[in-house]
């Protein structure tokens, strides 16, 4: 199941500082955050500051990552030109697009670079420590929270959501910070879904999902077991029922992954694509409900919606698919993308059978995350995400590390430098 190459990254090219990279992990998660604040206590905000704020770490993970190779340079080449001759196409500029999926390939291939898992294990503690903390300060004391963090004023800020959209019962909160029907993890815990750092409880169920995975991939880590329990503690505390669902399935991927076929992870998300759209043009359901089979159906239903030139990256109709990551991914990059995408993550050398066992877990989450959203391309989880997937792909064996690093014994018959 794994490769021999050194795949996207160059093996000579030296690692980029740790405190470095982890400082520009650590942004990702947090400057949303950041801006809030200053959104509400400081002064006004706008989308162009928050653009500004992902180019500024997507360009520095590229900068970092690329390294000495030219494989890098040829993948990224390969999806501009593509990008470039869709926007071409198009009747409208849409560089959203290109934000969009440079986030994988940027922060992959600085994970890549890095080489190292401790470096990654690092990342996931103090990440996992900064979102379980901030969650309990929202949740111990919310009136608090939302006098320094107005989230849903940040969210008008920036043009995602239009001031008619706000509602009066979820305060200062996302529209999803209130569950209106009973809450599924530890119920006596109240409606209350906690956004941390996030600023939305989706993401941060989507987070806990991602520490979780990295956790049962790393037995040897330091600080294993401090590091999934915040990784469960952010699924409880955000009611995530997608996040406890992906642990399971993920599980269930990792244990699997030996004796799963790469193609089948290879065709697992069309197999879905072509399932959703059977069921969105033969299902006679018309009432939807906040459950798995309602959002199938919203998802079935925004991909039957589609025109032929959406599913081909060429439509200059900009819908609202957030609910939907895959009808999201072929609008905006067309079929030919996607497929091109899929494939070369599935395929992308790995060195060990640990990495394709982390990377059919990743697999597995994407899959099911792409039903409901299409937060897979949100930078606040994704950079962690693509960077711990670079970093395991690249990490090398632990007997093989192990026996680099000892010295050379002399051999029989010869005297080691230094002895008498």
């Amino acid at each position: 199941m794994t490769g021999s190459g050194h795949g996207l990254a160059g093996a000579e090219a030296p690692a980029p500082p740790a405190p470095l990279t982890l400082a520009l992990l650590v942004g990702a998660l947090t400057f949303n955050t950041a801006l809030c604040f200053v959104n509400t206590n400081v002064m006004g905000i706008n989308d162009t500051m928050v653009m500004g704020s992902e180019v500024l770490l997507v360009t520095t993970a590229l900068y970092l990552g690329l390294g000495r190779s030219a494989a890098p340079y040829v993948v990224l080449a390969v999806f501009i030109s593509y990008a470039a001759m869709l926007m071409a196409m198009r009747p409208l500029l849409d560089p959203k697009a290109v934000r969009d999926f440079l986030i994988p390939i940027a922060f992959y291939m600085l994970g890549r670079s890095c080489r190292d898992p401790r470096l990654a294990d690092r990342a996931a503690l103090t990440c996992g420590l900064i979102v379980v903390v901030f969650g309990l300060f929202e949740f111990l004391a919310l009136d608090v929270y939302v006098k320094y963090f107005n989230i849903i004023k940040y969210y008008v800020a920036r043009g995602t959501v239009a001031p008619s959209d706000v509602k009066p019962d979820t305060g200062a909160l996302f529209a999803s910070g209130i569950r209106p029907d009973s809450r599924t993890l530890l119920p006596f815990l109240g409606p209350h879904r906690a956004s941390s750092v996030f600023l939305e409880p989706i993401s941060t169920g989507n987070f806990g999902a991602i520490i979780y995975i990295w956790c049962l991939n790393r037995k040897e880590m330091s600080k294993r077991w401090l590091t999934m329990a915040t990784g469960i503690g952010a699924i409880i505390l955000s009611d995530s029922r997608f996040g406890a669902n992906v642990c399971i399935v993920a599980t269930i991927a990792w244990f699997f992954a030996p004796r799963t076929p790469r193609f089948v992870w290879l065709a697992a998300p069309f197999f879905v694509l072509v399932g959703l759209t059977i069921y969105g043009f033969t299902s006679a359901e018309v009432n939807w409900q906040n459950n798995f089979g309602g959002r199938l159906l919203w998802t079935a239903r925004l991909l039957t919606s589609l025109s032929p030139s959406a599913v081909w990256g060429l439509s200059p109709d900009k819908p609202f698919l957030s609910d939907s990551g895959y009808a999201y991914s072929l609008n905006q990059i067309g079929l030919i993308g996607v497929i091109g995408f899929w494939s070369l993550f599935i395929f992308t050398p790995e060195r060990t059978p640990r990495a394709w066992r982390f990377k059919a877990s990743v697999a597995a989450y994407i899959c099911l995350l792409m039903l409901v959203s299409d937060s897979v391309y949100s930078i606040k989880t994704a950079a962690l995400l693509w960077f711990m997937t670079g970093t395991s792909d690249a990490a090398p064996d632990d007997a093989a590390a192990e026996s680099a690093t000892e010295p050379a014994s002399p051999r029989p018959g010869h005297l080691a430098a230094g002895t008498v």
